[in-house]
């Protein structure tokens, strides 16, 4: 959470709110001290407000603080714990298998149902005991209240949380068990998402409906938790068609015949006149050297400048050519991901495919890459857009390809 305040850590993971939060906290102490304890309790009544907020904010924590722990015991990294003021989140990347997806994500529910069972407990014995007078029956009360709003506020957190739709947990529940009943992660994925897209939009109509009928202004929160919760469904189901498509698409798909055959036998001198002086300034061509049928490697046009000029008659363009087996490649078969991460970790302008004979077969940039995704998921990017692409040599942050792609690959 950028500019969080940090709070505290557990097990190694630091624990982060915001201002806002903590803010509805003392708005909540006071509002509860004045509205259930100042009749029974003036003088103490805002500390008591205090202890009822302090719970309602410690509800959320083991919640999250139950997540987090549990997904850091199936061997996920987990950067941080956010409690905000819509509930907070987990940082984590996604679990490797459905019963992990399944333990991380009813362990959140679980812990508030338990705590909400604790509220409960604590109610029967208060009620338990006998009839109390004066001060001591205002306390036994008080306390009561308390354990009241303990109990209901993590019942409705569990109970709200279980709910089968992402983003909440028991969409990830719902997730987890079509994973395991079909063994495709991404079939999971994509009905728990439908599934909150559709309770989303059922909700929004609730709110309209609502607000139209009944002239009631609760209706606008609805209609807001509904758009809330079609948007967030829609994000997973876009990041999961992204992760498809990146795992689906392979080099042979995306690269292009974007380079130019050259002899490595022709000196410098001709391949100076034929190629390097007739093209256009800032083509930045890639050229692939190549004797007796057989490509012998990339030719690193730079090198010519460390050569004196005398020298281009008598030199063959061997000179400057890297062999294949010495320049980072890929295969027909790989993945889009792996292309993504290979491009990103050394930094390479393109990327060369070789065929199963070990030749050039095609070359991949970062406009390639996602000419390949709009085709597949008809994200209709404007051929210019593309040009840009290429031209700057960099993935559009707001795609966040490069992070999708490290998650895949780990």
């Amino acid at each position: 959470m950028r500019g969080g305040i940090r709070i505290g850590s557990i097990s190694g993971i630091p624990i982060y709110t915001d201002a806002l939060f903590l803010f509805i906290i003392v708005l909540l102490a006071s509002e509860s001290s004045r509205v259930d304890y100042a009749k029974l309790s003036p003088s103490f009544s805002l500390g008591y407000g205090a202890i009822t907020a302090l719970l309602f904010f410690l509800s959320i924590a083991f919640n999250k603080t139950a997540h987090a722990l549990m997904a850091k015991s199936k061997g996920l990294e987990i950067k941080s714990i956010d409690i905000s003021f819509i509930g907070g989140t987990t940082t984590l990347p996604e679990a490797k298998d459905p019963l992990s997806t399944f333990s991380i994500a009813i362990s959140a529910p679980a812990t508030s149902l338990a705590l909400s069972a604790i509220g409960f407990t604590t109610i029967w014995l208060l009620s338990g005991i006998e009839t109390l007078t004066g001060n001591i029956e205002d306390i036994r009360t008080i306390w009561t209240i308390i354990a009241v709003k303990f109990a209901q506020v993590n019942l409705i957190i569990g109970l709200f949380s279980l709910i089968p739709a992402l983003p909440l947990e028991g969409g990830h529940i719902l997730k987890a068990a079509i994973w395991q009943i079909t063994g495709d992660r991404y079939a999971g994925i994509r009905w728990a998402a439908k599934v909150g897209q559709f309770l989303g939009a059922l909700v929004i109509s609730g709110g309209i409906l609502i607000l139209i009928l009944l002239r009631d202004f609760v209706g606008l929160f609805f209609i807001l938790f509904g758009w809330f919760l079609f948007g967030s469904a829609g994000g997973y189901l876009y990041l999961n068609n992204l992760q498809q498509a990146l795992l689906d698409i392979n080099a042979e798909f995306t690269m292009t015949r974007d380079f130019r055959l050259v002899d490595a036998e022709i000196s410098l001198r001709e391949f100076a006149d034929k190629f390097l002086l007739m093209e256009d300034k800032d083509a930045n061509p890639i050229y692939i050297a190549s004797a007796n049928g057989r490509d012998r490697g990339l030719v690193t046009t730079e090198g010519i400048r460390h050569i004196d000029s005398n020298e281009w008659t008598s030199k063959s363009l061997v000179s400057l050519v890297k062999p294949l087996d010495e320049i980072d490649t890929i295969e027909l078969k790989d993945t889009l991901a792996t292309i993504v991460n290979l491009l990103e970790q050394k930094q390479l302008r393109y990327v060369i495919v070789r065929s199963t004979v070990g030749s050039v077969a095609g070359v991949i940039d970062r406009s390639d890459v996602m000419k390949a995704l709009d085709g597949k998921l008809k994200w209709r990017i404007p051929a210019e857009y593309l040009k840009q692409i290429k031209l700057d040599g960099k993935f559009p942050a707001n795609f966040r390809l490069v992070e999708i792609c490290e998650q895949l690959n780990n």
